[in-house]
């Protein structure tokens, strides 16, 4: 097999405690050594992130402006490669991520510019982060996005998560990059762009990436808030939706409070509400059965109250958009990265 050159970009900040662990594994991937790179793009860390980089033969770049998007640009415009593959500094990918990547792109039609695979999750990490991975998993979830839901075969997709990404470099520069207003959503609205363009995103099950999952049920609330403030923007943007049920929880938490006033009035409101409700939490029982038998734990029982959050914080962030100045310029935190 003939390597092509690799850039693989890892954009991070404040990592220290799972950097060492996701350079090694690029470090061990079965691939030719001098057929890749491995550009670490640092936004700024307050830790001991960058003290552990550079005791690796990596290229490490400073990245100011701090958010994600800016660390994928600035690692693609230092790329020598003509691909470049993503993925994030809390990520373990497989020995085998990059030869498979690459084998695709190579049977590949020249307009599948992007390739990626499944979004893992370790079975060693917190209770609450491994719920909210396994609950993301389902249609509920995720909708069915390629970002989350794992499948086991081979398809194409309408977009890729950037924890687990192969591009043709070409590609990205054709549509001028990450656009670096987006604190999150960015690699979305990226793939949109490139799509728009009538290229195509191959999903491929054996390209692995282990993904950590952390957070507490606030940091998780606050992080899907932001989702939807970033989907709307995105639709702003756009004139349309990037995915099709971006915007049904805003619609259901809307429904919801329209229902809840009239039926102050009115009975039928609310014995519609009462209907509406009861089916909702039926689906999210029969979700959290799939989570439990998943995980393998009664732990995944705690769906039935992280996935109402994710749908009540991500459609009042959708909501909340709506009234504030273009791109919520005032509420980024460039922290997020």
């Amino acid at each position: 097999m003939k390597y092509p050159f690799v850039s693989v970009v890892v954009g991070i900040r404040n990592e220290e405690k799972f950097i060492e662990e996701c350079i090694e594994s690029l470090l061990n991937l079965d691939y030719q050594k001098d057929s890749y790179e491995i550009i670490i793009v640092d936004g700024m860390s307050t830790d001991k992130t960058r003290d552990i980089v550079q005791k690796y033969p990596v290229k490490l770049l400073l990245n100011k402006k701090k958010n994600v998007a800016a660390a994928r640009n600035l690692g693609v415009e230092n790329a020598r490669g003509e691909l470049v593959a993503f993925t994030d500094g809390d990520c373990k990918v497989d020995p085998q991520w990059l030869k498979t990547l690459v084998h695709e792109m190579q049977a590949s039609p020249d307009d599948v510019v992007c390739f990626g695979g499944p979004n893992l999750i370790f079975d060693t990490d917190p209770v609450f982060g491994r719920v909210v991975g396994y609950a993301q998993e389902s249609f509920l979830g995720s909708g069915g996005s390629a970002q989350s839901k794992n499948s086991t075969k081979k398809h194409y997709v309408i977009s890729l998560p950037n924890c687990n990404a192969m591009y043709k470099k070409a590609a990205i520069k054709e549509v001028g990059g990450f656009d670096e207003r987006f604190v999150v959503g960015q690699d979305g609205d990226l793939n949109y762009r490139i799509g728009k363009k009538g290229n195509k995103f191959l999903y491929i099950p054996n390209a692995q990436v282990l993904h950590h999952r952390r957070g507490t049920p606030k940091s998780f609330s606050v992080r899907m808030f932001k989702y939807g403030m970033w989907m709307a923007e995105l639709f702003k943007k756009h004139g349309e939706f990037v995915r099709w049920y971006a915007f049904l929880p805003s619609i259901a938490v809307l429904s919801a409070v329209i229902l809840l006033i009239a039926s102050i009035k009115y009975s039928t409101p609310g014995l519609l509400l009462l209907a509406l409700v009861t089916v909702y939490f039926i689906l999210v029982f029969i979700t959290s059965i799939q989570v439990t038998y998943k995980m393998k734990s009664k732990y995944g029982l705690f769906a039935l109250f992280i996935i109402p959050v994710q749908h009540v914080a991500y459609g009042l962030g959708f909501l909340y958009s709506f009234t504030n100045s273009p791109l919520i310029s005032k509420v980024r935190s460039c922290s997020d990265i």
